[in-house]
């Protein structure tokens, strides 16, 4: 379960800590709680309900309501998990797994000036990305939706951080001229 950690399975337990909940609600929720940054299929809740409650973490309450849905609440157990894994910092390393560092690692093989071009290329999308960040940061601000607007933050700090790594990049490619 650790390598799950920001998974839609512990966004629906969260979301049904609050009240029962039936799949496009809960699709619903999970989308408007990060903002829109993350939209998921119906079909990946359903299936992650099943799991949950497979697992006796949740389970279905109630009849079926209109079109069939089945809602469904957080068990001891289920309060539990996700109790604990709001608790527990994260361990996990930053993924090293973005196809920018793959393109990275090939091209600095080469000497023919495309290392160059990519840097240039990805850090004209990491300075678009953050005027775009800034842009949705200050609507989820003057909408009240402090939390969303804290995702974004966020996600600007990270780009940031990129862009660095961009300049990092750029150096040791001079040095090595």
């Amino acid at each position: 379960m650790r390598s799950d950690r920001m998974s839609l399975r512990f966004g629906i337990l969260g979301l049904l800590a609050d009240e029962p909940l039936h799949g496009y609600h809960v699709r619903q929720r999970f989308e408007d709680l990060l903002g829109g940054t993350w939209e998921v299929n119906i079909g990946q809740v359903y299936q992650t309900l099943q799991r949950l409650e497979r697992d006796g973490l949740v389970e279905a309450t109630g009849d079926r309501g209109d079109r069939g849905r089945q809602a469904y609440r957080l068990t001891d157990a289920g309060k539990t998990a996700y109790r604990n894994w709001l608790e527990d910092p994260e361990h996990q390393p930053q993924v090293l797994r973005e196809e920018v560092y793959m393109k990275l690692a090939l091209l600095s093989r080469h000497a023919d000036g495309r290392l160059e071009q990519l840097l240039n290329a990805q850090r004209r999308v990491y300075l678009q990305r953050l005027r775009d960040l800034a842009d949705q940061e200050r609507t989820a601000r003057s909408a009240g939706r402090r939390e969303v607007a804290l995702l974004f933050k966020g996600a600007e700090l990270h780009t940031e951080a990129d862009l660095k790594w961009l300049d990092a990049c750029a150096d040791e490619i001079g040095r090595r001229r």
